[in-house]
């Protein structure tokens, strides 16, 4: 684990990784037989199940920023903003990194319920020689 990377530069070698599974994916036959379709979604399911906790460590980070009035809004001059607009903006991201949260919680029940499955799929039996000697 390469922690000397900024968050920003994990974030998106993560999205990257995502990317290239998409790509590598996109035919069914990417996939060998269900263990390595359940391999996959276990990998899959891990991630999800790590996203809301650094989604709550966003929301931390944003919070402490405007606590210590680090944040301003770059779509007008300064004279044009207010405490009250900076407020509000990181009130409106806070919120809806919570719902994404929350959206997440609902995701890893469903794909949890898909590898519990999913860890019970094998592929065929070999076929046996049905030739008695």
């Amino acid at each position: 684990m390469d922690l000397n990377r900024t968050p920003a530069q994990i974030s998106r070698a993560m999205a990257e990784e995502a990317r290239a599974l998409n790509h590598r994916t996109l035919k069914a036959d990417a996939f060998d037989n269900a263990p390595s379709v359940a391999d996959t979604a276990d990998g899959i399911a891990a991630v999800i199940q790590r996203l809301p906790q650094a989604i709550q460590q966003l929301e931390a980070g944003l919070q402490a920023l405007a606590d210590d009035n680090q944040i301003r809004l770059a779509d007008r001059h300064p004279r044009e903003v207010s405490a009250k607009d900076v407020h509000d903006a990181v009130f409106d991201v806070l919120w809806n990194l919570k719902e994404a949260r929350e959206g997440l919680g609902r995701l890893n029940e469903h794909v949890r319920a898909a590898t519990r499955r999913l860890s019970n799929m094998g592929g065929p039996w070999p076929e046996q020689d049905t030739d008695e000697d």
